[in-house]
């Protein structure tokens, strides 16, 4: 994620130092072959108007992008939201079920919840494809273990649909955050933005070329404003992937539930170290 962000901060800078410099180009060419006269009063240096369309038109598009992005965002925290969420409705669904039946269903959810905080949080900040196998495994073995729970007692009946959708949602929840992901910005978007970041800058330079300071100035705020929403689509397009180290969602909802399910079931044998793959994979 790092690199990604540098690289788009750099071909970002490039092309607003290139729009800067062909801006300030046109201008000194335009100057020599036209003189006041023949642009009757409309000097080059004052496009007002078309600056402010390309402003315009640049800034909806940026807008656009961002609620996207944080569309996205908020949709990938809904789904760790919902493991810990839907890991309670297991544990609670499969109290009617048989002992043992039990203990293998709530040990799978446990191991789910701590394959996904240890393994497949990093698995999918790194781009790995389905994510952590482990997780995979475990949720796998979650299902099975629903599929075959016996049904002997009305109790154990009435309960079952609630133990099958609590199942259900843990999977289409882990399978969203692995897709959630993905980086969903197509490249085409990053070639409208830097070129509309090239002719903002090279129509800067051309409205104010006669006030080189001020040119300066509007050329570095409009620069500071793009690169913060270029680092701010970078990190919501993937809000897993580790900047500096750090995931911008960290797995809180998981580790939460984890502690308030050891609050509740304390039974040791339950809590025992998760193995590398499910009994029987």
């Amino acid at each position: 994620m790092l690199a990604q962000i540098l690289i788009t901060q750099g071909i970002l800078l490039a092309c607003v130092l290139l729009g800067w410099y062909a801006g300030r180009f046109i201008h000194k060419i335009a100057d020599k072959r036209f003189g006041e006269e023949d642009l009757a009063g409309r000097e080059l240096g004052r496009l007002t108007d078309t600056l402010a369309f390309v402003g315009g038109a640049v800034g909806i598009l940026l807008g656009l992008l961002l609620s996207f992005a944080v569309a996205d965002f908020d949709d990938t925290k809904t789904s760790i939201q919902t493991m810990g969420r839907s890991s309670l409705t297991i544990f609670s669904a499969a109290e009617s079920l048989e002992a043992d039946q039990r203990q293998e269903i709530r040990r799978d959810v446990i191991c789910i919840l701590r394959s996904a905080v240890a393994d497949d949080w990093d698995a999918i900040g790194n781009n790995e494809r389905g994510g952590s196998p482990i997780t995979t495994q475990w949720l796998l073995a979650l299902n099975t273990d629903v599929s075959t729970a016996s049904l002997d007692t009305v109790q154990q009946q009435q309960n079952f649909p609630g133990l099958l959708q609590g199942t259900i949602d843990l999977t289409t929840a882990r399978e969203e955050l692995v897709m959630g992901n993905s980086a969903l910005i197509p490249f085409v978007v990053w070639l409208v933005i830097y070129f509309s970041s090239f002719i903002m800058s090279a129509l800067l330079a051309m409205h104010l070329a006669d006030r080189k300071v001020m040119a300066r100035i509007s050329a570095g705020m409009a620069w500071g404003i793009l690169a913060v929403i270029l680092f701010a689509l970078t990190v919501l397009d993937a809000p897993l992937a580790p900047v500096m180290g750090t995931p911008s969602l960290e797995p809180a909802p998981i580790i939460e539930t984890l502690d308030v399910l050891k609050e509740s079931f304390p039974d040791e044998a339950l809590w025992a170290e998760c193995p590398p793959s499910p009994p029987g994979s």
